[in-house]
């Protein structure tokens, strides 16, 4: 039998793996649930302070904007201060590391998640993940796209509307 434990191995080695394995689904619902809670305009700050730190318990200093959403949570690092704002969505299979002073403008997607070229690998749900790292003092521009295995330095400023891949900061 797959653990969760084995299927979260695989996934952060960058190995491939099948996304709707059951111990992904709970991890990926309880997420979802506490992205609700985050979201909900009406609840009082303490809930949502609360549901911030047990979403996201490895990030220290966080302040999220509305309609925020991730696939997990636990694999966004951060030591903060760390700015969110809305309609951010990071799809978080692997590590995102997040430097010191970060600022994540509107519309932004982060993700370590990527595809099989092939159809019937990705019909049958296969996925591989691939760690991002950001840096100390990055602004990320509004709607830009960061993909899998990226890595931004410090002091960058990306622009609105950029795709940012593994090579883009390459020397």
């Amino acid at each position: 039998m797959i653990t969760s434990s084995d299927v979260w191995r695989v996934m952060q080695n960058g190995d491939w793996y099948l996304a709707h394995s059951p111990a992904l689904l709970t991890l990926r619902e309880r997420a979802a649930q506490l992205c609700w809670l985050i979201n909900q305009p009406n609840h009082n700050k303490q809930v949502r302070k609360d549901a911030i730190q047990q979403l996201l318990p490895h990030a220290v200093n966080v302040e999220i904007g509305e309609r925020f959403a991730c696939d997990f949570g636990v694999n966004i690092v951060c030591n903060g201060p760390l700015i969110i704002k809305n309609n951010v969505v990071i799809l978080d299979h692997n590590t995102v590391t997040l430097g010191a002073g970060v600022v994540i403008e509107d519309g932004v997607v982060i993700a370590t998640v990527t595809h099989p070229i092939e159809e019937q690998k990705r019909k049958a749900g296969w996925q591989q993940a691939h760690a991002i790292h950001i840096g100390n003092n990055v602004t990320l521009g509004a709607r830009c796209s960061v993909l899998p295995g990226a890595t931004i330095p410090d002091d960058t400023q990306v622009l609105p509307e950029t795709v940012v891949t593994a090579s883009t900061f390459a020397i």
